[in-house]
């Protein structure tokens, strides 16, 4: 039975993952409208939809984050309390003549749509300022790891944190499915593109039980696919004792850009499926 990773109660509250529901909305299981999340089968349209009034958000400029530092105006924040200064520094960038340091990691495909997919159907939650956050799903086919399945948990989140709710859904729709949890996506409303502490103990859980296992980070027009480096960024977070949930590490390259490495994007078909 695939167990799902969890957070060490020592380190940092049940805040792994990923919305809080409306109050204003009582008696509604599903935040969102039915014509709002696009149709696994239908094509995907152009433009991400927004909600009203905003502009449409065109897939041309969902892009690569910049490598290195964020741009000018998002890399100095005022009394940032997510971005300590070892995490400024621990993202390194992998140079694809340099031999990877993790041997014999499969590859992983990771359908090119499901992006900017995800990116509208967190939409909402992006305008209130709050989190949305997605496990990506797949299986193992011809010695490769293929993303086949966004699933949308049960969650409530805020403006940097999202908390995944009802796990056991999850795990039976994995399970019913014989699908491997591959990575997980969810989306910075406020932030720069970074993985924070949370998202440095979170992904470790994924990443020592799968070392394929990769981290999406989604912005408005820009993205980021992480993983922790293995070593040193593995072995020091799950050595990571602090008890507040947002905390520096030592001073080292704790994670780089997985889709320079094992992950890449193709066009495959995508199947949304959404438990909230």
């Amino acid at each position: 039975m695939f167990k799902y990773p969890s957070l060490k109660t020592s380190n940092v509250s049940p805040s792994s993952l990923l919305f809080i529901p409306d109050a204003s909305k009582p008696g509604s299981d599903n935040l969102y409208p039915t014509d709002l999340l696009p149709h696994p089968s239908a094509p995907v349209s152009s433009a991400l939809q927004r909600p009203p009034v905003a502009p449409a958000l065109a897939y041309p400029t969902l892009s690569r984050h910049p490598q290195g530092a964020p741009p000018p105006t998002l890399q100095h924040i005022s009394n940032d309390r997510y971005r300590t200064p070892s995490q400024e520094s621990a993202r390194i960038i992998r140079d694809r003549a340099v031999e990877d340091r993790v041997p014999d990691l499969k590859t992983v495909l990771l359908p090119r749509d499901c992006l900017p997919r995800f990116l509208s159907i967190a939409a909402l939650n992006t305008v209130r300022n709050r989190e949305t956050c997605g496990l990506l799903l797949g299986k193992d086919q011809n010695g490769k790891f293929i993303v086949t399945v966004l699933l949308i948990p049960r969650q409530h989140s805020t403006s940097d944190t999202c908390t995944m709710d009802e796990e056991e859904l999850v795990m039976q729709f994995t399970e019913e499915r014989a699908l491997i949890t591959l990575g997980w996506i969810h989306t910075h409303p406020s932030q720069s593109c970074f993985m924070s502490s949370v998202d440095l103990h979170t992904h470790s859980g994924f990443q020592r039980m799968l070392p394929e296992s990769f981290a999406v980070v989604l912005l408005r027009s820009s993205f980021g696919i992480f993983r922790l480096t293995d070593p040193p960024g593995l072995q020091t977070i799950l050595a990571c004792d602090a008890k507040e949930a947002f905390h520096p590490h030592p001073d080292l390259p704790i994670y780089t850009d997985a889709d320079k490495g094992h992950v890449q994007m193709k066009d495959l078909a995508l199947e949304i499926v959404d438990l909230r």
